[in-house]
């Protein structure tokens, strides 16, 4: 079964707020898609509300942190 069958669960949002290939490279949709996993995993019965809004809190915080982690980089390593 494909990955896009399977519905969402906390590892899969885990594994998307963890890479930060996807994060450095397209901030924003990094956390829209973080956004949207805890959506749907509220919707699911998964977690619960406050699982929820941890789970956004956290998306926002990564989110305000990539402009000076990926200007930061870029300075420490401009070749890259």
């Amino acid at each position: 079964m494909s990955d896009d069958l399977k519905p969402p669960d906390l590892d899969t949002w885990q594994r998307l707020f963890d890479d930060q290939a996807y994060w450095q490279q397209s901030p924003d949709a990094h956390y829209s898609q973080l956004q949207r996993l805890a959506d749907e995993l509220l919707g699911q019965g998964v977690i619960d509300l406050e699982q929820w809004q941890t789970l956004r809190d956290q998306a926002e915080q990564s989110h305000k942190d990539s402009p000076a982690v990926n200007v930061a980089r870029e300075v420490d390593n401009p070749e890259a």
